[in-house]
């Protein structure tokens, strides 16, 4: 059909590119935005990303060793980051301005203020902000994070290296062998990691393989399901009542998740003999190797709670807690909006205690609560909590949304429940106040933030 003469000079309409790439700006968060920064890092210094890659890789392996180990493994991936920033600056913006990020930025920017009214001496306020030194973690393996599945790897080979030192321990202390064996109290093995902290640590580690022994497939479903037995065994051993306590509602929590994603219902029956047969293996394992040692701590752990509640006795080791904690909510009550700063709560807890007429000699103080909630609460005040919250709400949600390259079956949801595990055990312990903790977090930063690159 002819067309009129004012149609036939009318220019060339454009026509819509289905796969056209929408310009990004560099404060705009999207998956698109993410993807696309890190393609350009790849295009254009692959060498430099594999290389930084693997240093990230050594740095997670490094995360369950000593404080020292943590810090030398970092070495390489910071150097990495700040050599390569020419290369991968792009990704960073797409990092530090996400919300779990944010409000990783406001909490250091109020622990920074708190300096001026913090109560403590000027060391323990240095003490206690200078673990945030670890976030550098997260910037530094941030570029590499289209390689999860490499650092999540190197992450469960850390946690096996942690749990040989416990068998190295154990060898060393039936046989007599003090090369193999560190300076820890008889009944507890943690290997080469302080007693609490182990328990912490191995308390993710759990969390890392029990998605794989519950809802994993294959190899992955095998390799889980070891790892789940012999983490129990090994925080059993360690002898920490929170981290036992943490690890049994850690599996109620994901027994509750599996019912809840397994389909079909047929394969409940089967992933629940699984974990039948893995917690009676090893709790068979831990009863022949330290029944003794773990009758003797729940026995002395309910003593010293009697002994709190009915006598008021404070100087136990579980009754000291008890106290400290107390102590953190009386310091929220006194100092709602500014809490006592960081570095704070043990000198306000002195100056309480001296106030009311009864002598600091006559009980225990610690530098911190013993529960990070509490914790934050007495040396931040109310804001905060607040942003501990949001910090939890946020890790938690965005760890659990599956994206691309997260990691293989039931172990990409690995890390979600890693970090649900710290955020249990920290109902006995002020995780982010210790270094090897802090520096675990740091690192599931990356899995948690919600726009993660895909997988390259």
């Amino acid at each position: 059909m002819p067309q009129p003469d004012s149609a036939k000079n009318d220019p060339p309409q454009p026509q819509p590119q289905p796969n056209a790439v929408e310009p990004q700006r560099w404060w705009r968060v999207t998956p698109g935005g993410v993807d696309a920064a890190f393609a350009e890092q790849r295009r254009i210094d692959p060498l430099g990303h594999t290389v930084h890659a693997w240093l990230g890789a050594l740095a997670c392996a490094s995360i369950a060793a000593p404080t020292s180990a943590v810090e030398l493994g970092a070495i390489g991936v910071v150097a990495a980051m700040l050599i390569r920033i020419h290369r991968h600056w792009r990704t960073m913006p797409r990092f530090f301005l996400q919300p779990l990020m944010l409000v990783v930025l406001a909490w250091a920017l109020l622990g920074l203020a708190s300096r001026v009214w913090a109560l403590g001496p000027h060391a323990a306020w240095v003490h206690e902000f200078g673990v945030l030194r670890f976030g550098i973690l997260a910037a530094a393996l941030w570029p590499v994070a289209d390689r999860r599945a490499l650092l999540l790897g190197a992450l469960v080979v850390g946690f096996a290296a942690a749990q040989l030192s416990q068998l190295s321990h154990a060898i060393g202390t039936a046989l007599d062998i003090d090369a193999l064996t560190w300076n820890r109290l008889p009944g507890r093995n943690s290997g080469w990691l302080d007693p609490v902290i182990g328990g912490s640590i191995l308390t993710a580690a759990l969390g890392l393989h029990l998605p794989a022994a519950l809802w994993g497939r294959g190899r992955w479903r095998l390799l889980g399901s070891l790892g789940t037995g012999v983490t129990l065994v090994g925080i059993l051993a360690t002898g920490t009542r929170g981290a036992w306590l943490a690890a049994a509602a850690l599996v109620a929590i994901a027994c509750l998740v599996a019912i809840a994603k397994i389909k079909p219902r047929a394969r409940l029956v089967r992933t629940g003999l699984v974990l039948l047969t893995v917690l009676t293996i090893g709790a068979t394992v831990a009863w022949l190797t330290v029944g003794e040692q773990l009758r003797a701590r729940f026995d002395t752990g309910r003593d010293e709670i009697t002994r709190a509640i009915e006598h008021q006795e404070f100087t136990t080791d579980t009754g000291a807690r008890l106290m400290m904690g107390w102590w953190a909510m009386q310091a929220l009550a006194d100092r709602p909006l500014s809490g006592t700063g960081l570095g704070g709560y043990e000198a306000w807890s002195r100056a309480h205690v001296a106030a009311q007429g009864i002598d600091p000699t006559t009980r225990r103080f610690h530098a911190h609560a013993h529960n990070a909630l509490l914790h934050t609460a007495a040396t931040l005040g109310v804001p905060g909590l607040v942003l501990a919250l949001a910090f939890i709400t946020l890790a938690i949600t965005g760890s659990a949304r599956r994206q691309p390259g997260d990691g293989p079956p039931g172990y990409a949801d690995g890390p979600c429940f890693a970090i649900v595990g710290l955020l249990l055990v920290s109902a006995f312990d002020s995780i982010h106040v210790n270094s090897q903790t802090a520096a675990l977090l740091a690192v599931l930063l990356i899995f948690a933030v919600r726009h993660r690159p895909s997988a390259c």
